[in-house]
């Protein structure tokens, strides 16, 4: 595989249809066999902005469920007491909100694993509906709760009313979206005051970066972004940033990104 100055020199040089034809040969064969135990491998930067067929990887049936047995295990640790760095962090989040009884929309919230996550660790009374956009991980979701709302929706095009909630919680899935600006600008638009942007992967040095990855196997989108850029984006959009957190790290980029990538949840107050 070419090292990063090939890369760039194939970017200076060879014209788009080249460098995808290209591309599609090196990688051919390349996906990594899923060992039931990395959710993610593979990581290569994209020096282009991908086309949507990345995004489509969450929509897969085997990922779903791939995901779905993932999760079982942490779920028992927090159970036991050992709950997960971003499981407090949301948690923790929602509490500094100080909502009394929030009505919670989850976007990207797969098979649901957040609601039980807050059921556990917030030990404060709330509503909540869940919102993805694969009919896999919507289906998971309604079978392991089957009393939890779900509905399928884009992020960029979420299907509620102005101001329908407290808090609107974007679920460890804009660093899966193409169009995240336009999913933030939507995170504004419905809820009444509060928006979590939770386990959200930034640098300090490298401009926002997007990568291909494999995500339980399957192809994938990832959006690493550039702090100041997140930032400057949230404050565009009419965001007011309350307080952040740490949530669990991303060390596997690392190698790729060159520098430490920090996730981080950001509680954000509408302007």
């Amino acid at each position: 595989m070419f090292n990063s100055t090939w890369r760039e020199i194939a970017r200076r040089v060879l014209p788009a249809g080249v460098r995808r034809i290209a591309r599609l040969w090196l990688s051919h064969g390349t996906c990594p066999t899923w060992d039931g135990r990395t959710s993610s491998s593979g990581c290569q930067i994209l020096y282009e902005e991908p086309g949507p067929e990345l995004e489509n990887g969450w929509r897969d049936w085997q990922m779903a469920e791939r995901q779905r047995e993932a999760f079982i295990p942490l779920l028992e640790q927090m159970r036991a007491g050992e709950a997960r760095e971003d499981f407090v962090a949301l948690a923790e989040a929602v509490r500094l909100t100080q909502a009394e009884s929030p009505l919670i929309i989850e976007v990207g919230c797969g098979s649901g694993w957040n609601s039980e996550v807050l059921r556990w660790l917030l030990k404060r009374p709330f509503q909540y509906v869940g919102l993805d956009y694969s009919v896999a991980m919507t289906t998971l979701a309604r079978q392991e709760y089957p009393k939890m709302p779900v509905v399928v929706g884009d992020a960029a095009r979420l299907p509620f009313h102005d101001r329908s909630c407290d808090i609107l919680l974007s679920g460890t899935v804009l660093m899966h979206v193409l169009g995240y600006q336009q999913a933030i600008r939507e995170s504004r638009r419905v809820p009444k005051r509060w928006c979590i942007f939770h386990t959200i992967p930034v640098v300090v040095s490298r401009p926002t970066t997007y990568l291909r990855k494999y995500a339980y196997g399957i192809q994938v989108v990832e959006v690493v972004f550039n702090q100041n850029e997140f930032e400057s984006l949230l404050a565009n959009y009419g965001f007011a940033i309350r307080h952040v957190l740490k949530s669990i790290p991303h060390h596997y980029l690392e190698e790729v990104i060159r520098e430490p990538v920090t996730a981080k949840t950001y509680l954000c107050e509408v302007d």
